[in-house]
Order: C-alpha cells, then sequence, then structure tokens
C-alpha cells in the first residue's frame, strides 16, 4: 500500500488527476487510514496505469474509465483479444462479426487503429505461429476486417479540391489490412485517396501514377523479402518526380528517395497530410 503522493511518482499522474478520477469517474477506490488519507494497493496502481495508457492512446477520459473497469473486472486484466481469438479458432463468424462491431463503434476510428485493431493482427499472427490458429483463421479474420474497413472508408469524404494520393501495395503483397487502414485514416482526414488494393505490379503502378499525376504515392513494406520490390518500384517511379512513402513493419529498408511514414497509422496520415500540403502550397507559389 502506498500514499497518494507515492502513487503519483509510481505512475506518472498528478496527485490531483489521481482525486479526479476517483471522483468523476470512480475508476479506482483506494482504501482511506482512520485519519482519512488515501492508499493505493498494488491493483489500483494497475487501474491508473491502465487508464493513462488508454488516454495517452486517444481515449477521452471516461471512455477510458469504461474501458479500465471492463478490463479490471474481478481484479484481473482481461485480454482485450481473446473474444477475437476464441471465434477465429472456433471459425465462429457470427461471433467474430459481433467482437469486430463491439470494437468498431466503441471507439473513434484512430483509437480503434492505434488501441485495438493493429495490436489485434499482431496477436493473431502469433497466434498462428505457436499453432492455435490455422489459415482458415487468419482468412476469415482477414474477410472481416476488411469489409470493415470497407465500410469505414466508403462514409469518409475526401474534402474539395484535396490533395491526390494513390495508395496500394506493391507485387507479391497480399496482406492489405495495414495499408488499407492507412488508406481509411488518411481518407477521414480528407484527403482524395485512390486504394488499389494488394499485388500491384510495377508497371501498372507507372501506369497509374502517369493517369492520375498523385501529389503522393504510398505503398508498404510488411516483410523483409518485399523490399527489392519497393525498391524497384522507387527506381521506376524517380523520373517522375512524385513522392514515395512507404509504410509497413520493415519500411526502414526502404532505399531513397522513398520516405519513412513511421509505425503508428493515424499519426503517419497526419505526417502525409502536412507534408503534401506544404509541398502543393510551395508548388502552387512557383507557379505563381
Amino acid at each position: 500500500m502506498v500514499t497518494i503522493k507515492e502513487a503519483a511518482a509510481l505512475t506518472g499522474v498528478s496527485e490531483y488527476t489521481l482525486r479526479a478520477w476517483e471522483d468523476r469517474y470512480g475508476v479506482i477506490a483506494p482504501q482511506r487510514t482512520p485519519s482519512g488519507y488515501r492508499i493505493y494497493s498494488d491493483a489500483d496502481l494497475d487501474q491508473v496505469k491502465t487508464m493513462a495508457s488508454l488516454i495517452t492512446a486517444g481515449l477521452a477520459p471516461r471512455a477510458a474509465a469504461a474501458e479500465t473497469a471492463r478490463r479490471h473486472q474481478l481484479g484481473s486484466v482481461e485480454d482485450p483479444f481473446a473474444e477475437l481469438i476464441a471465434a477465429a479458432a472456433t471459425l465462429d463468424a457470427r461471433r467474430l462479426s459481433a467482437e469486430l462491431g463491439r470494437r468498431f463503434t466503441s471507439y473513434d476510428f484512430e483509437v480503434l487503429v492505434r488501441l485495438w485493431l493493429m495490436p489485434a493482427m499482431k496477436r493473431l499472427g502469433e497466434e498462428w505461429r505457436e499453432g492455435n490458429l490455422g489459415v482458415a483463421s487468419e482468412h476469415l479474420v482477414a474477410a472481416q476486417v476488411m469489409r470493415r474497413l470497407s465500410a469505414a472508408y466508403d462514409q469518409a469524404t475526401p474534402k474539395p479540391a484535396a490533395v491526390q494520393i494513390l495508395i496500394g501495395a506493391p507485387p507479391g503483397v497480399d496482406h492489405q489490412l495495414g495499408i488499407f487502414a492507412f488508406a481509411v485514416a488518411c481518407r477521414r482526414l480528407g484527403l482524395n485517396t485512390t486504394y488499389l488494393g494488394g499485388q500491384l505490379p510495377t508497371s501498372a503502378w507507372s501506369d497509374a501514377a502517369e493517369r492520375a499525376r498523385p501529389d503522393a504515392i504510398v505503398t508498404t513494406i510488411p516483410r523483409l523479402r518485399d523490399a527489392p520490390k519497393v525498391a524497384l518500384l522507387a527506381a521506376q517511379l524517380r523520373s517522375t518526380g512524385i513522392p514515395l512513402w512507404v509504410g509497413g513493419r520493415h519500411q526502414q529498408s526502404a532505399t531513397e528517395p522513398a520516405r519513412q511514414l513511421g509505425h503508428d497509422i493515424p499519426d503517419a496520415a497526419v505526417q502525409l497530410d502536412r507534408a503534401t500540403r506544404i509541398a502543393a502550397s510551395a508548388s502552387e507559389k512557383t507557379r505563381l
């Protein structure tokens, strides 16, 4: 048991905020000494750390408090991916749809991607590598997630006269969840995105660039063996002068002039939006 001062030092959350979270949201209920001073258990500290991490990820305090309470039911931290994995393991499409529906409607898209969706896909891959899930389970989840992402993409509306972005996966890459989630994030910012899908041949990229004359092109390097394909694409597009941006787990393997987006999808979308708007403004001034 520790005092509020010690709790603040251990969690990085100020004493004022600890009191506010207790009074406003009931997320913690520290015991009191006979003289009325708050004392915090290890379970209290865990809940504070959970709530702080959720707020850092983008949840509003009230939503973070509700999620913290849900995760700490009966004093134990709930696995946020347990229902997804269980539904996938049994190929229960209805159960999986219900879980994805709950997740996609509980948070703003950017928070969902950062806090749950991409970590869930990582966990799914780990379960597959450990032999707990089969290929059919992965395909079931991918199909249902892509449908949810497609709906989110269609609901977003580009801004008038927005910059044009071509987005897709290079030849040999058909894992599209990350790059498509990025396309959704860009479109929600108002960017005029054209999503070209996976397995796009290098020659098709060149043709698309010539026809659309986009302000930027975005692709991904999800596996190390995909890096040479993106290097070839970068070399082929160099003469167009169109910036090539690269995301994915192995984006650091991209060769110049390709630019790395980083690994946080919502932040990467903001970065691309800012960079393309600055470049478009500079180009307009040059023409004037």
